[in-house]
């Protein structure tokens, strides 16, 4: 069984990135893994998506390759590791890295952020 909260990321190319709290839809089990599951629009060549617990863990960062321009870059998962997650509560923030420093993602760029919970493989 595969269960996720879905929120939409909301913030300006503007603004500092803003944390997004994800919620766990139950306490993650014994044999179960956590994994973030994040859509993105397209990206100007050479940019990254990197993505870190509110505390500033880094999580993974998301470079696509070989994206036509224009196109969606696609759907990445990412491992959550239960030592981030605080109760029922994952906070994370998101950031594209380019050429001159990073900025927060657009609603364009960053289409959903999912928080899953699987069966370990």
């Amino acid at each position: 069984m595969l269960l996720a909260a879905v929120l939409p990321v909301s913030s300006s190319a503007q603004e500092p990135a803003e944390a997004i709290d994800l919620v766990l839809p139950r306490p993650l089990g014994g044999g179960e893994t956590a994994a973030i599951e994040i859509s993105l629009g397209p990206l100007a060549r050479g940019q990254e998506v990197t993505v870190t617990t509110a505390s500033g863990m880094l999580l993974g960062t998301i470079s696509p390759f070989g994206i036509r321009a224009g196109a969606d870059a696609g759907t990445y998962n990412l491992p959550v590791p239960k030592d981030a997650i605080s109760g029922d509560r994952l906070s994370i923030r998101l950031s594209i890295s380019q050429p001159g420093g990073s900025r927060a993602p657009t609603p364009q760029e960053v289409r959903s952020v999912t928080l899953k919970l699987a069966p370990r493989p």
